[in-house]
């Protein structure tokens, strides 16, 4: 299997630079192609900073509101795919967001990955997360509309009526032969990709690896990272940043984490091994301590004039 990566990103062209340094220092044989969602009009000034890091650079051509690009990512990516992807060698594509850290070979990330199959973190049917996910819960009359709507399209278009499947969509994994199928259906405007991708892969008959290497939080984002687990604050959907002291710690341990999201602060490719980790965390762990002490005095100290 080739296995290749969609780098997707839409802005901070300096984080870029740095995530898809460590992408190239753990994977330099690997092809990553580029997905430019930001406005059309800053696309030549992207391609120019990330071209050397890039095998191939393609920018979305419409103009649409960041939300629409948030709920209507899959999309992009099967325009991507009709414009550019399809006549590119590879045969499952990582699509790597532009906030994502990549630490380790892809090969070895996605051992568990088979030919044809489709990799999306958290998938599970929907009605085990109905009570949390905002998408799911019908809280919101228009995201409730959103999901009937997609519920529709399905019993018009392929009489299915079975059950909608979910996804936190931080690590995905998609196969050629379903963006190939993706493309052909003519891929629907209603619903949410992270409900879309997942259900339609099933209703596609799109095998699915459902090992349990992922884990990503973020179902229910008012419990924050409080309610999430150690494992899956290194990979969540909330826009919460481990700290950069815990993502080091990892590179002390053969098993650790090498993957993690969001990760936006500047982090160099040449800490991410476990040579300069070692002393390199105790530093950046006392700055972080420093720095909330900090705040905290800064923060009780407000509070002390505001009652005297």
């Amino acid at each position: 299997m080739r296995l290749s990566a969609l780098f997707w990103f839409y802005k901070d062209m300096e984080t870029c630079q740095d995530r898809l340094r460590a992408v190239r220092r753990f994977n330099p044989d690997l092809d990553i192609y580029g997905l430019y969602g930001g406005e059309p009009s800053g696309a030549k000034d992207a391609e120019k900073a990330l071209a050397p890091l890039l095998d191939d650079f393609w920018a979305y051509p419409e103009v649409k509101d960041p939300r629409w690009k948030w709920v209507n990512g899959d999309l992009m990516i099967a325009r991507w795919f009709r414009d550019r992807g399809s006549v590119l060698s590879w045969d499952t594509v990582f699509v790597i967001q532009w906030d994502m850290l990549v630490a380790a070979p892809l090969e070895k990330l996605f051992h568990m990955l088979r030919r044809d199959q489709i990799l999306l973190s958290g998938f599970r049917p929907i009605d085990d997360v109905k009570g949390v996910w905002w998408w799911a819960k019908g809280a919101d009359p228009e995201s409730a509309q959103a999901l009937a709507d997609f519920q529709k399209f399905l019993s018009r278009t392929f009489h299915y009526e079975g059950p909608v499947f979910a996804c936190l969509f931080v690590v995905a994994c998609l196969p050629r032969i379903f963006l190939e199928r993706f493309v052909a259906l003519g891929p629907p405007t209603v619903g949410f990709l992270e409900y879309k991708l997942p259900t339609l892969a099933k209703v596609l008959e799109v095998p699915v690896c459902e090992a349990d290497a992922f884990r990503p939080g973020g179902w229910n984002p008012k419990a924050g990272l409080a309610g999430l687990s150690a494992s899956e604050q290194f990979l969540n959907a909330i826009g919460c940043e481990p700290q950069h002291s815990s993502i080091l710690k990892e590179f002390l341990r053969e098993d650790g984490h090498r993957l993690f999201h969001p990760v936006r602060r500047p982090i160099k490719s040449w800490m991410l091994d476990a040579r300069h980790a070692r002393w390199l965390w105790p530093l950046i762990r006392a700055k972080e301590i420093l720095v909330s002490v900090k705040s905290d005095l800064g923060k009780m100290y407000r509070e002390y004039r505001q009652v005297t």
